[in-house]
């Protein structure tokens, strides 16, 4: 098959200044999966787990060089693209690099149109390349997801008909899309259809278009979707809703692949289709069968193959990787700094239900992307998170209470305006060693989030050492 991956590349960036990790996260996202690390022992773990298929690399690091990572790389059976980052005018550590098999070096502070060149140029190049951009919109990697899109691509290039179940939210017209986009129907149509939202006296004229005088109103023709669909992909969204004396039609017209506009009189009217059906259902129609409301004829027309979308709850390794997808598709579109989320916020984020799925989760995401600046706290989340326990919870864990204590000599008068002076010093100097602790932000971020000008916040922290 010559279709590409169906996942954004993963690039692992190895770094230990937090504001690179912030300008790539800004720069790259929501093109490529990006991964963050802070040091070269930890890059060397993460190489294992995620297996990327580019490493940005940072040569002057504590403990472990970007060097040193390298020869370790070398030393494995990983064929991995390496861009190391180089201070200006360090020639020679950029040449040492690439005699090592670093693909290509970026010079510090790099502009931002070279760093993405040189990436799209490695992964180009690489043994392994993966497509750089999303495909429909789908952004997963939990084995849950690969799954089915091990599926998709089994039977998306036949012509079989493909039922996909799954709750609200789960992304069922994107694979429908992504079915039609690697069949050989892809030249040609694709044409929704929600069966949910059209009403069922307008349902009928919809699917099969009507001819002048079929009803008040009608006054010249109008084409069907079918129609539309003719030689591409007909998608039946949410088709539990077809009342039965539709159901019905719809079967006579999938065994027939014949139908008549409505009000049609002549012989001549009859229209004869070449269409691929792609249906999609939140309920199970198994179910709906026993009930009466769906037609088991019509059931194993229609579900050639069955595909059963995961809810977010069951792949919750893919709930970080999506929330930075969305922050980041909304603060660029807008032009705006890169978001930090705290940890409150992230435990908050991780353990919610999402009853609404990833539609749900786009939604929030965009809503906090849009109102929120710096570092997002639990009171930053929408009302409804808001209102959940778990935010007491994390609000709780984000708490950090300061004990001090001092001696007094009550045998000698007291300075008391000294003694305010130096508790106040300290106090500064606790709060700023707990935000550093809790918060992984730059001096001038830090010092945004303290609300003091930079210049004080080293001053106290020099007053500290």
């Amino acid at each position: 098959m010559n279709y590409t991956s169906h996942y954004p590349a993963k690039i692992l960036v190895i770094d230990d200044m937090p504001g690179i990790h912030q300008v790539i996260n800004f720069l790259l996202q929501p093109e490529f999966s990006i991964h963050a690390v802070h040091s070269g022992k930890e890059a060397l773990e993460k190489v294992k787990v995620i297996s990327p298929d580019l490493i940005l690399l940072d040569l002057v690091m504590p403990q472990m060089s970007g060097i040193e990572v390298l020869r370790q790389l070398q030393q494995t059976d990983r064929d991995i693209p390496v861009i190391i980052f180089t201070a200006y005018g360090s020639v020679d550590s950029a040449v040492q690099a690439i005699k090592l098999g670093a693909t290509d070096y970026i010079e510090k502070p790099f502009e931002n149109w070279k760093l993405e060149q040189a990436i799209r140029e490695a992964l180009k190049k690489s043994k392994n390349p993966h497509r750089v951009s999303l495909r429909n919109g789908i952004i997963g990697e939990s084995p849950q997801i690969q799954k089915v899109w091990e599926l998709v691509e089994k039977y998306g290039p036949t012509d079989l008909p493909i039922l996909l179940h799954g709750e609200t939210g789960t992304g069922k017209e994107l694979f429908a899309r992504a079915i039609h986009e690697i069949s050989k129907r892809k030249r040609e149509a694709f044409v929704p259809i929600d069966c949910s939202t059209i009403p069922d006296l307008l349902l009928e004229s919809e699917i099969f278009g009507y001819e002048r005088g079929a009803f008040t109103g009608a006054d010249g023709s109008k084409p069907g979707r079918l129609a539309w669909a003719d030689k591409g992909t007909l998608f039946l969204d949410e088709i539990s809703n077809l009342p039965l004396h539709s159901q019905a039609k719809l079967l006579r017209l999938i065994q027939e692949r014949q139908y008549v506009p409505l009000g049609a009189r002549k012989a001549g009217d009859v229209k004869t289709i070449d269409v691929r059906f792609v249906g999609a259902s939140n309920a199970d129609l198994t179910q709906e069968i026993h009930r009466g409301t769906f037609r088991e004829d019509l059931y194993y027309r229609i579900a050639g193959v069955c595909i059963e979308l995961p809810p977010l709850r069951e792949r919750r390794g893919d709930i970080q990787l999506l929330m930075r997808h969305f922050i980041g598709k909304y603060r660029k579109k807008d032009e705006r700094p890169p978001l930090e989320l705290s940890d409150a916020v992230m435990e908050v984020l991780l353990s919610y239900h999402w009853p609404g799925n990833v539609r749900e989760l786009e939604q929030t995401m965009g809503a906090i992307a849009l109102a929120a600046e710096g570092v997002v706290l639990p009171k930053d989340l929408p009302p409804n998170l808001q209102q959940s326990k778990l935010v007491s919870k994390a609000e709780s864990q984000e708490q950090v209470k300061l004990e001090l204590s001092f001696g007094l000599d009550l045998t000698h008068p007291i300075d008391l305006k000294q003694v305010k002076e130096q508790v106040s010093l300290e106090v500064e100097g606790r709060i700023i060693a707990e935000a550093k602790k809790w918060l992984s932000l730059n001096q001038t971020e830090l010092a945004k989030f303290l609300g003091i000008d930079p210049k004080t916040l080293r001053r106290v922290e020099k007053g500290q050492s």
